[in-house]
């Protein structure tokens, strides 16, 4: 009696999934209205150097149905995550942007059934998307530099760039074979696996298509150590120490270019700044990778790599001074050798890595860390990469082991 009861149950465990994914679709409305773009001409605009034009500027009105656009994009559907991005771009930065991030923000993990955890659940169900989209936020969202400073408000705060970031990426690479958010968190999944990334072909595909110091690989280990022979190359730098002491022009830089993905965003402004043409030149100069930061507290130091223009002696000097009452500084970097560990994620994670790092130079049987030499961290990619297609990589000089 009781088998035949268990059996009847079992069989019915289909229908009761099958009514559940009914209900969760029936839920879904289409878009009824995605951003539209409107155009008008500004005079004050111009799309070249030469002499005044008009150009056009395009409006975006936000969609009215936010949560059945982000469902559009987590099927797939980049477009849709583009419309999203060319409208929240428009208001960025005001709490029209704010809000409507909030309104696609999927609900807490454990507010879902278990069912949603299925694999083959996403096909049929909202509810089972916006799972895996919470747990790419997770996944994606970086602690803060501050663990005191993780309240709700600014964990809120994190979250909702982290989406921006994700729906970004989308858009602007549907040529990479968009399939959805269940692949989407699968690599971001794998990725937070691997401590190391072990691959050459993995490490150029995450480094941007910028000038950066050249190296030769002397060494590759099986645990991800690389030692590296790098050549000279000159970069602008400032100190936490002097930034903080100064009021000149580097304030004013670096409120408006600083790079929330960073710790040291206000010395991320000042650098910025000087590359964009705050310096005494009035010179703009192209962007570069990586950004380069060592030290502590008032000591840290952050670095942007000059263009290649100013790698040698003879032409450092051509490079644009600072302005006179700024705390940017430029120096050269002599070639050098050094141990270097690769990892994806955000530069956070770079306390654990020079640990490891480290450990991997004391076992070595070839090199050795030079005594007292700093560990350097350098973070290749813009703010708006996701963490499963970041590089970032520690490094310290070496020297052959004493046999």
């Amino acid at each position: 009696m009781c088998t035949s009861l268990m059996i009847r149950r079992f069989m019915l465990l289909p229908l009761t999934f099958s009514c559940l994914l009914l209900k969760d679709a029936s839920s879904f409305t289409a878009p009824t209205n995605p951003a539209s773009r409107q155009a008008r001409t500004s005079p004050a605009s111009s799309s070249s150097s030469i002499g005044p034009t008009t150009t056009v500027v395009c409006h975006y009105s936000l969609p009215t149905n936010p949560a059945a656009l982000i469902d559009d994009v987590l099927q797939g559907n980049a477009t849709a995550a583009a419309s999203i991005v060319g409208a929240l771009t428009y208001v960025r930065g005001t709490d029209t942007m704010e809000q409507y991030l909030n309104n696609m923000m999927p609900p807490q993990l454990q507010s879902f059934p278990l069912w949603t955890r299925l694999p083959l659940a996403t096909r049929y169900s909202r509810r089972a998307r916006q799972f895996r989209l919470r747990r790419l936020i997770e996944l994606a969202t970086p602690s803060p530099d501050n663990p005191d400073d993780d309240d709700a408000s600014s964990k809120n705060r994190r979250e909702r760039r982290t989406l921006f970031v994700l729906l970004r990426n989308i858009a602007e690479n549907p040529e990479n074979g968009y399939r959805g958010i269940s692949d989407l968190l699968q690599q971001a999944t794998r990725d937070a696996a691997n401590a190391v990334i072990l691959s050459s072909t993995e490490l150029l595909k995450r480094t941007p298509d910028l000038e950066t110091p050249q190296y030769t690989v002397l060494k590759t280990r099986s645990n991800g150590l690389e030692i590296r022979q790098y050549e000279p190359f000159a970069v602008c730098s400032v100190t936490m120490k002097d930034l903080n002491s100064n009021s000149g022009s580097d304030k004013d830089s670096a409120s408006r270019l600083s790079n929330p993905q960073l710790s040291g965003a206000k010395s991320f402004g000042a650098l910025a700044g000087y590359l964009f043409g705050e310096n005494q030149a009035k010179k703009t100069m192209k962007m570069t990778t990586p950004v380069i930061t060592e030290g502590e507290g008032d000591d840290k130091k952050m670095s942007f790599v000059l263009p290649s223009d100013y790698w040698k002696s003879e032409t450092m000097s051509d490079a644009p001074l600072p302005l006179s009452d700024s705390a940017v500084r430029i120096a050269p970097v002599q070639g050098s050798v050094r141990g270097v560990l690769a990892f994806g994620g955000y530069g956070r994670k770079s306390d654990a890595m020079c640990k490891k790092l480290k450990d991997l130079l004391l076992k070595d049987g070839e090199w050795c860390a030079v005594e007292n030499a700093p560990v350097v961290l350098a973070q290749y990619n813009d703010p708006f990469t996701p963490p499963w297609k970041r590089r970032n990589e520690v490094s310290v000089l070496v020297a052959p082991r004493d046999k």
